[in-house]
């Protein structure tokens, strides 16, 4: 019974773990899945580990997944590192630790590509990531501690 949740869902990580090998629509569709599915770290449900899954995509860009209408970066990207940051304490430094990485490749990238306007709001997105994470840090010392 104890495994159960991770045969539950084993399907739906190797559907994940083939999209982030496969192309950007791939590597797109595998972080919408992931922050739509890590949703909480309070869940009965016992996800697989995502890390090195959002790690392999965004490695393969810099850290700064884009758009492909106005190549500013995906929020949704943001949204998968959150997720999976805020699903179980021990991945909240590894959260924090990679939008920090986002932060510096959307820098990098406001430094050599004078088309890019869109850094500060993109900055402004990471920083929020950041915030949800703290904010769920937070939560989980609440309910932890009994208020």
């Amino acid at each position: 019974m104890e495994n159960q949740g991770q045969e539950k869902f084993s399907e739906l990580f190797g559907v994940i773990q083939d999209y982030s090998r496969r192309d950007y629509d791939h590597h797109d569709k595998a972080l919408q899945i992931i922050a739509g599915t890590y949703v909480f770290m309070f869940e009965r449900e016992d996800m697989p580990d995502a890390r090195p899954v959002v790690d392999g995509i965004l490695e393969q860009y810099d850290y700064v997944f884009t758009t492909l209408e106005r190549g500013n970066l995906d929020p949704l990207s943001v949204d998968a590192v959150v997720r999976v940051a805020n699903y179980r304490e021990e991945y909240m430094e590894w959260g924090i630790n990679r939008l920090g990485k986002m932060l510096e490749g959307v820098f990098r990238r406001s430094r050599v590509d004078d088309t890019y306007e869109d850094y500060v709001g993109d900055a402004r997105i990471i920083i929020r990531g950041l915030e949800k994470i703290v904010v769920g840090s937070a939560l989980e010392d609440i309910v932890e501690n009994g208020g």
